[in-house]
């Protein structure tokens, strides 16, 4: 009854709603709250996702343009036109054919182009849709949304002046794309699988049906009558559709990494696979067959496929032209890569320059503040521009990650062509930092670089060279004046004396708390840096006693800062830029705040012009004053900045060959360090095939002998070696040597067994090879620890592994030989940048890993597909308790990591990941694509009591990682810990959260976190639940259930969870979250609040059940929460009719509080008057009911008085 009721209903409010909405304005977008005179009139780059081809043009959805490129020569792109502003950034394009261009734009729903004239691109008309419009298929006078969290929804397009919604299906669902074939829809629907739509009669559409399909479903096109689906993990799924409302999964193709989006043509399937690049399936059959693959090592997610030629758009690589006219060898004819992400900036005169992340520098000539034109890109070859800074007539640009190039110098003598003068190279000087931020003065670039704040002698620019180096905790942003560098971190500011840059000295370590990166001088005896609740202004006079003079209360997290005179411009991530006046140093005062389109991380300001780096939107552009330029049109012709050259990622092989026919046995018969039967003699005299194993009788198994190092071992370069010690009792202790490893090896097909290794000065075992194999099963051998290996005590890693297929199982690292007590490593297993489908553990109990106590990190992964299974990490080898919660963090996917999983779908597949501080973190902008299924987070081996001190953990600042899936299995338990799931960090977007049990043991009891879930600093677009039952979260207990908290997070899907906190608020949207969406979830009785929202506006709730008689509670707005909208008006409640007045157009809810639940009835729609009328399917009379209202913005109200019908 509930589906039913929505799905008449809902299509009447949205066409209520758009009556009385005002057609989108570009313009309102980047107006100031109560600085009227800044306008958003130009933006350039950002968020990019989305093309079409047309013939030769294609269109491509950069930002809040869509952009026309001649392709008639893919060596040759240009650009020949540029839409006008649009309302929100670019889903997905459809060309109608025609002349029309359908451009989706997520929460700025449809806007309808006229692309008759490419170089003159007009806007005919727009829909909003109050969902989030991601894709869209066309049905002669109708379009069919995908609308994201509203399910399908079907739209009159025959006047594309006046678009409108007539119907809608599956309005509780989320759909991601659409494909349309003789009236019937086929919607991708994320973890729910596929929907079913008969749209014969496109006013009346039938909900016929949902089929579960394994991953999570992104795409769908159809192709010689079959269907095909992009499934993420799932891979690409193959249905057959003879009977169209029925459609039948006949085929697979499991693909390396996430399938997110498909493009046809012929018998051609082009998969953009996320991490893993674009495959190309031949389709004639019905098993699609690989013809090729092809990558950058960067993301795609986007393509489209026209005969031997693919456009294809990398979050990390940009645009890139690909030859298939050999469809085995494809090649890459030519890369354009637009200003993803904007990160820092720095102006001079009309010439902007942007630090662009992973795009790279950017330059910019502003003469026209409405169409910023580029005229240079300097590509960092994966390395993330973080940092750009002008002085002395040159640039300077700093970048961490992946980068061969962490400073570049550059002349601008040619301002609007940088010359490349020179680099700093990523020698070991500057391995252990990343580069942060830069400041410089008197010839000399200082960098805050994590680790370490350094200087480099920049006096011969073209020849930058490290001078000194003062360790520090984690700086991360840094200004200068004089012989005073400051720094910051999150808590302490750093007052550094570089009189002597090659003998830097701290002079004092100011204590403050801020989740902030914001620093710099306003003179040379005063600083404003961010501090918690906003900003401070300190004295630093004399910088071994600096002094707070003030402070400025700020919600948010000020990134940056850029003093223009006595105003200070803070630029605060989601809460755009504010404007502070400090003329009075004592008396810092707002005066004004900056909305902007993303996450505002830094700005410049030029006489009337402001520009800002935001993280989503690129390059934004703000102009003050009446005299603003119109924002309404924005037109550009020019040749595009290409790459060429670009060399397809390859793999080396794996070294396949074949085992020598005969094999060397060698014993090791003495204890000595050298000399004959020593394991040192035996590493000597290694041929292939040699085993080496030790004598029981000098080292027996229950005394073990120790094997004392003076030098390191040789390296083994020889492949085929095993070192066999299972039924020994060996010791290498490493006490003595002054650097070096236990064991490195060097070649493939090698195997380690038995040893317990300690005290090295760097790591245990170092292994580079291929199929090579460290440990075993303890339960196979009569040695103290089987066939595994204890390698614990030493001064970097216990074991670290590189090389194809390599296997790490059953030892113990970062404990003793009991595997109870603490004897860490730094880090305790390190699986690196070059090892590719490592194993970490194994199903069987003697293979699993004992990984606990290390200092930091207790597996640290780089690789990429690395699969962890079945270890005990952060407790002992019993599983029971906690080694050490001074561990840092159990397991860190980080650097570059893709297609890792830990867990599985099995009990002997399951990690025990407790007793850290925190228990995992997906890192990095480009990291993608891991995924944390069935494991016991925070708990014991029984997952049934809680081990003190552990933390959850999820994403930071990494983008498409999931935690849990549908599968059964794939859910996580994570309970005990001061949070269970954590997703955090600015620009990371399409995180995925399924299917777990959170603050709930494995036998149902409670075993609650402090936080279930948080999300904080702008998460973008992800989900936390979904549709099915399967999808849903179960989520109990602690002081919150669920803390969305930050003004950068929007476009959340939380759907589905049953949510329970007897003593607790349950969902908690605090500090300004917008845009987000909650429906159909089960929140428990509270003595709090249900839902509370704080600030934020345009949440729309819909459809969620309650427990409990507090209806005054069940939904809390505070703080202008929700734009504070007033509950309906009930005027008559009689027999089955209800009315009542409410805003005009208002969507009203209407819901029946009965046994303890709250749950909905159904829906209707105010008139332009406010007033309305329900009349439910059944009797109401006797029964409470009580209603809420949703505006044109998305924003829901409280419920209303209960009402009894007479």
């Amino acid at each position: 009854m509930k589906r039913n009721m929505w799905k008449r209903i809902f299509l009447v409010v949205l066409c209520g709603l758009l009556m009385a909405a005002p057609a989108f304005s570009a313009g309102a977008e980047g107006e100031s709250e109560t600085e009227q005179s800044w306008q958003l009139t130009g933006q350039v780059g950002g968020t990019t996702k989305a093309l079409c081809r047309e013939g030769t043009t294609l269109y491509v959805g950069s930002g809040l343009h869509v952009l026309a490129l001649d392709v008639s020569d893919p060596k040759k792109m240009s650009l020949i036109g540029t839409s006008p502003l649009l309302p929100q950034f670019v889903e997905s394009l459809v060309s109608d054919g025609n002349g029309k261009l359908y451009a989706c734009c997520g929460d700025g729903g449809l806007v309808i182009l006229d692309v008759t004239n490419p170089a003159e691109t007009q806007i005919l008309g727009s829909l909003n849709t109050l969902g989030y419009t991601e894709g869209v298929a066309l049905d002669g006078n109708y379009a069919v949304l995908a609308d994201g969290p509203l399910g399908v929804q079907v739209a009159d397009v025959s006047d594309p002046a006046n678009p409108a919604l007539v119907s809608s299906a599956y309005s509780l669902a989320y759909v991601y794309a659409v494909a349309l074939q003789n009236g019937i829809v086929y919607a991708a629907g994320g973890g729910s699988g596929l929907f079913t739509v008969d749209l014969s009669d496109p006013l009346s559409p039938k909900e016929a049906g949902l089929l579960s399909l394994d991953g999570f479903q992104y795409d769908v096109k159809i192709a010689n009558g079959r269907l095909y689906t992009a499934g993420a993990w799932g891979g690409v799924h193959v249905l057959d559709i003879a009977s169209p409302l029925s459609p039948v999964k006949v085929a697979n193709a499991y693909t390396p990494g996430w399938a997110m989006a498909l493009a046809v043509d012929g018998n051609n399937l082009l998969v953009l696979d996320g991490a893993d690049g674009a495959l190309l399936y031949g389709i004639a059959g019905v098993q699609p067959v690989r013809m090729s693959t092809i990558t950058l090592s960067g993301y795609m997610a986007a393509g489209t496929l026209n005969g031997t030629s693919a456009f294809v758009i990398d979050r990390e690589k940009g645009l890139i032209a690909i030859d298939y006219s050999q469809k085995s060898q494809p090649r890459f004819i030519s890369r354009w890569m637009p200003l993803m992400d904007g990160r820092r900036v720095a102006m001079s005169g009309t010439v902007c320059y942007v630090a662009g992340g992973l795009s790279g520098l950017h330059v910019y000539d502003m003469t026209s503040a409405s169409n910023p034109t580029e005229t240079y890109w300097y590509d960092t070859g994966g390395g993330y521009a973080n940092s750009v800074i002008l002085g002395d007539g040159n640039l300077y640009v700093g970048s961490h990650l992946q980068s061969s190039e962490p400073i570049i110098a550059f002349s601008t003598e040619e301002a609007l062509q940088p010359k490349k003068l020179g680099i700093l190279k990523a020698n070991d000087a500057v391995f252990n930092s990343a580069v942060r931020a830069l400041a410089l003065a008197n010839g000399y670039l200082y960098i805050a670089g994590e680790q370490f704040d350094i200087s480099v002698d920049v006096r011969d620019p073209a020849h930058p060279k490290v001078a000194g180096t003062v360790p520090l905790e984690n700086p991360i942003n840094a200004d200068i004046s004089g012989d005073l560098l400051i720094t910051t971190n999150s808590y302490e500011t750093q007052l550094i004396n570089v009189a002597d840059p090659t003998n830097m000295q701290v002079y004092d370590l100011m204590p403050k708390n801020t989740g902030g990166e914001a620093i710099r001088f306003i003179d040379s005896k005063t600083i404003i840096t961010s501090a918690d609740p906003g900003v401070w202004i300190v004295d630093v006079s004399d910088p071994s006693n600096p002094k707070k003079l003030s402070e400025l209360k700020i919600t948010g997290s000020v990134m940056d800062i850029h003093l223009d005179g006595t105003t200070a411009y803070l630029t605060n991530l989601g809460n755009g830029v504010e404007v502070v006046d400090i003329s009075d140093l004592a008396n810092p005062r707002q005066i004004g705040k900056i909305k902007t389109l993303g996450y505002a991380y830094d700005c410049a300001v030029n006489g009337d012009t402001l520009v800002v780096a935001d993280s989503i939107g690129g390059l934004c552009v703000y102009t003050r004053g009446e005299s603003a330029e119109s924002s309404t049109q924005t037109t550009a012709s020019a040749p595009l900045t290409l790459a060429y050259g670009d060399e397809p990622v390859t793999f080396l092989t794996p070294d396949n060959s074949s085992a020598p026919e005969k094999t060397i046995s060698l014993v090791v018969t003495s204890t000595e360090d050298s000399g004959e039967g020593t394991l040192r003699a035996c590493l000597t005299n290694l041929r292939e095939g040699t085993v080496i194993t030790f004598d029981p009788a000098v080292f027996p198994v229950n005394k073990p002998a120790t094997i004392r190092l003076q030098t390191p071992l040789p390296v083994v370069t020889r492949s085929y070696v095993t070192i066999d010690a299972s039924n020994a009792g060996v010791i290498l202790d490493g006490s003595d040597q002054q650097e070096g490893y236990g064991i490195e090896v060097q070649a493939s097909h090698f195997t380690v067994m038995g040893l317990q290794i300690y005290h090295f000065p760097l790591t245990g075992i170092e292994v580079s090879g291929d199929y090579c194999k460290i440990g075993g099963d303890r339960n196979i051998g009569t040695g103290p620890v089987g066939q595994g290996n204890v390698s614990s005590g030493n001064g970097r890693y216990g074991i670290r592994i590189s090389g194809w297929y390599g296997v790490v199982s059953g030892n113990l690292t970062g404990v003793d030989l009991s595997g109870q007590k603490a004897m860490p490593n730094v880090d305790g297993i390190f699986v690196s940048d070059w090892a590719f489908h490592a194993t970490v553990g194994g199903t069987k109990p003697g293979e699993s890993n004992v990984i606990s106590g290390n200092e930091w990190v207790n597996i640290d992964s780089w690789g990429d597909h690395t699969r962890i299974i079945g270890n005990l990490i952060g407790v002992d080898i019993t599983g029971t308790k906690a080694i050490s919660n001074q561990t840092g963090t159990n397991i860190v996917m980080e650097s570059g990591v893709t297609n890792n999983v830990v867990g599985g779908t099995t009990p002997e597949e399951r990690n025990i990941i407790s007793g850290a501080r925190c228990s995992f973190v997906f890192s990095d902008p480009n990291s993608y694509q891991c995924s944390v299924i069935g494991n016991y987070i925070g708990t014991d081996i029984t997952g049934t009591k809680a081990i003190p001190g552990s933390g959850g953990g999820g994403p930071w600042t990494s983008s498409h990682h999931r935690v849990g899936g549908t599968k059964q299995g794939e859910g996580n338990l994570i309970c005990g810990g001061q949070e269970g799931v954590t997703l955090c960090g600015y620009g990371a977007e399409d995180n995925i959260v399924l299917g777990n049990r959170i603050g709930l043991s494995a036998d149902g009891s409670a075993l609650q976190n402090e936080t279930g879930l948080s999300a904080n600093m702008g998460q973008i677009h992800m989900v936390v639940g979904g549709y099915t039952a399967a999808e849903g979260n179960e989520i109990y207990g602690g002081s919150i259930s669920m803390r969305i908290s930050d003004s950068g997070i929007k476009n959340a899907y939380i759907a589905g969870n049953t949510v329970t906190n007897p003593r607790g608020a349950e969902l908690f949207l605090e500090n300004g979250p917008h845009n987000n969406f909650v429906q159909g979830n089960t929140f428990g009785q509270s003595q709090y609040n249900p839902i509370r929202i704080d600030y934020g506006e345009s949440n729309l709730l819909r459809a969620n059940t309650f427990s409990g008689d507090r209806f005054d509670q069940m939904i809390l707005l505070l703080e202008g929460g929700n734009a504070s909208l007033p509950a309906p008006t009930v005027d008559s409640a009689a027999g089955s009719a209800i009315s009542g007045t409410t805003i005009f157009f208002g969507y009203v809810e209407v819901y029946l509080s009965e046994n303890g639940l709250v749950t909905s009835l159904g829906s209707t729609v105010a008139d332009k008057n406010g007033n309305f009328t329900f009349t439910a399917a059944e009797p109401l009379t006797g029964r409470q009911v009580l209603l809420l209202v949703s505006d044109a913005l998305g924003n829901t109200s409280c419920f209303s008085a209960a009402v009894k019908a007479s």
